[in-house]
């Protein structure tokens, strides 16, 4: 342990602070609050002497005393520490001496201050340079990066400012453009598609790109457990004519192959270095500085292929809920601000394309398998009651869904149902007054619209037994849920590619509504998709993708709840924020006037 931590240990053993004032604490005393044997205890007070820290004067006799005085300015000492855990990148530790039982009330204060300014875009100034930095503050911990199998939408946008693909999907000319391909064909059957990568493009660790690394990336996809790995089943071999053209041979015609080329998944990766989670190489607009279980640094890459990013360095932290700035786009000292006293802020709205859904587990036995059961439910759940019994709780907009894509739920008329009439078709199915489990995820408000789902259910005459699944179970392949609950509340959000989101919720092995799926449904959505690969024209894909939706609701396997729309405060100072369906703007983009 190095001097000033032990300094910063001593004093919250101390009840007094007080600059020059003596008070007495004894030799053992100390060694219990240093963890350290009476000797090293005489040999630390005595560096700190020579430091200034503070006057040591030893007890000699019966009767004697030995006192203890500090001589620096404690103020300027916890501040300094407190900077000094945050530049070391030990979140944890800081957060811990914020919320010290033994920290004086105004240090608390002061410290407190300093942390609400560690967030937003901060300007660090040298005699030499001036780094823009943007800083973050996340309640959920870090799950995976490793693009094969991150599920997580702020993961999923973390792994696109670090690695690219061959294409990307461009939601405003709803076409397909260049990343590290610069030009792609493909046969007239469709099976056959090959892509032509762009010259001088480097990786992190300083090496060209070649069609090694692609096939490198395919590889690995189709060989690990991944959930995505049916993305690449189709791909029989792949002919590389040059370091720059490759050739991917199909089994089938796959009118979608683009679709699946431009994945997240298919986030090129180096195939000379071993892949490495806590140091991940791909050819990004970022390069990973630093992962760690309290933070994610990403340092703009000054080799990127592409216009360097304006802003120098992002940083992710891991803080908990309670100490959580829910801020992101703001100046650091208006973090602490309340919404009255921002004055003029830049609302940015994005809608998430997904929704919130009650899902029944058609993998477990239970009343779930009874149609008017499901009915009932269906009644139970008004989403217009929803939301007006929970809008006013929430920084978040609310409105109904019949379906994954906000904008066809617009289209769509929503009655009001009854009560009354919920309890009817319960009465009708085989329901016997069994308790039921309901999953839903941690959170406050995930546990208040739990609540509100209870409460409807009561007045039916229907028991549910609320569930919390934390969010590290949720990726868990052993995940509890399925074997234990009876329905669950979940909400999926769709990537930019909206055709691809829609595979993915019901392929992607992750998600609730792939592993509720029973046999039944399994089928008729594989059958389903499989045409939808052949069809080459995309309206008729998202018709096709629509039919499944529709049966869906005509059965009732699903019952889509809410859509959500959020807005995010933005200093007039800030260009360059524009939200994806993720909620989060591409860093490479943002910058300080």
């Amino acid at each position: 342990m190095k001097s000033h931590e032990h300094f910063m240990q001593m004093l919250l053993g101390l009840t007094d602070w007080e600059r020059g004032h003596e008070q007495v604490v004894g030799i053992e005393e100390l060694s219990q609050l240093l963890c350290c044997t009476p000797r090293n205890v005489k040999l630390i007070l005595r560096k700190w002497e020579k430091e200034g820290l503070l006057r040591w004067k030893a007890g000699v006799g019966r009767g004697n005393h030995s006192t203890l005085t500090i001589l620096c300015d404690t103020t300027d000492f916890l501040i300094a520490h407190f900077r000094r855990l945050l530049t070391d990148g030990k979140v944890g530790e800081a957060i811990e001496l914020i919320s010290h039982q033994r920290l004086p009330a105004q240090a608390k204060r002061m410290l407190q201050d300093v942390w609400n300014n560690q967030f937003g875009f901060i300007a660090e100034e040298t005699e030499q340079v001036s780094t823009d930095v943007l800083r973050i503050p996340r309640s959920r911990a870090f799950s995976t990066l490793d693009p094969i199998f991150v599920a997580v939408a702020a993961e999923s946008h973390f792994v696109q400012q670090i690695c690219h693909r061959l294409i990307e999907f461009d939601v405003e000319k709803q076409q397909f453009i260049p990343q590290l391909a610069h030009a792609w064909e493909c046969n007239e059957e469709m099976d056959t598609w090959t892509f032509y990568l762009r010259k001088g493009v480097r990786f992190h660790h300083g090496r060209l790109l070649t069609v090694k690394d692609v096939v490198y990336t395919v590889e690995r996809l189709q060989q690990q457990d991944s959930p995505y790995r049916w993305q690449m089943e189709d791909v029989v071999r792949m002919e590389q004519h040059h370091d720059r053209k490759i050739t991917f041979h199909l089994s089938q015609p796959n009118g979608f192959f683009l679709h699946l080329a431009g994945s997240i998944a298919m986030s090129i990766l180096p195939h000379d270095v071993p892949f490495s989670e806590r140091s991940m190489i791909g050819t990004g607009p970022f390069r990973m500085a630093e992962f760690t279980s309290e933070r994610l640094v990403l340092e703009a890459f000054e080799d990127y292929y592409r216009e360097r990013a304006l802003l120098d360095r992002v940083e992710i932290w891991i803080v908990p809920e309670s100490s959580y700035p829910h801020k992101r786009y703001l100046l650091p000292e208006e973090i602490g601000s309340s919404a009255s006293s921002l004055g003029r802020r830049e609302g940015v709205e994005y809608q998430e394309v997904g929704c919130y859904y009650l899902g029944f587990n058609f993998r477990r036995p239970g009343v779930q398998h009874d149609y008017a059961f499901r009915k009932a439910m269906r009644l139970m759940m008004d989403r217009k009651q929803f939301i007006a019994d929970n809008q006013a709780h929430q920084e978040k907009e609310y409105s109904p869904a019949s379906s994954f894509l906000p904008e066809k739920s617009k289209t769509m008329n929503f009655a009001s149902t009854s009560l009354e009439d919920a309890a009817a078709w319960l009465k009708k199915s085989a329901y016997q007054g069994e308790m039921l489990t309901f999953f839903v995820s941690e959170g406050y408000t995930h546990m208040l619209e739990a609540r509100w789902v209870q409460e409807r259910c009561r007045q039916i005459g229907l028991q549910i037994k609320i569930e919390v699944l934390r969010k590290e179970e949720y990726l868990s392949p052993t995940n509890r849920m399925v074997e234990e609950a009876d329905m669950v509340m979940m909400g999926e959000v769709l990537q930019r590619d909206v055709e691809l989101g829609l595979f993915e919720v019901y392929k992607n092995t992750c998600t609730m509504v792939h592993r509720f799926m029973g046999d039944e449904q399994r089928d008729f959505v594989e059958r389903s998709l499989s045409q939808v690969l052949r069809l080459p024209d995309r309206e008729k894909r998202m018709q096709a993708l629509a039919l499944i939706e529709d049966k869906m609701n005509e059965e009732l396997w699903l019952l889509f709840h809410v859509h959500i729309k959020r807005t995010d405060n933005v200093h007039p100072a800030l260009q360059g924020v524009t939200m994806d369906s993720f909620g989060w703007g591409d860093f490479a983009k943002m910058w300080v006037k």
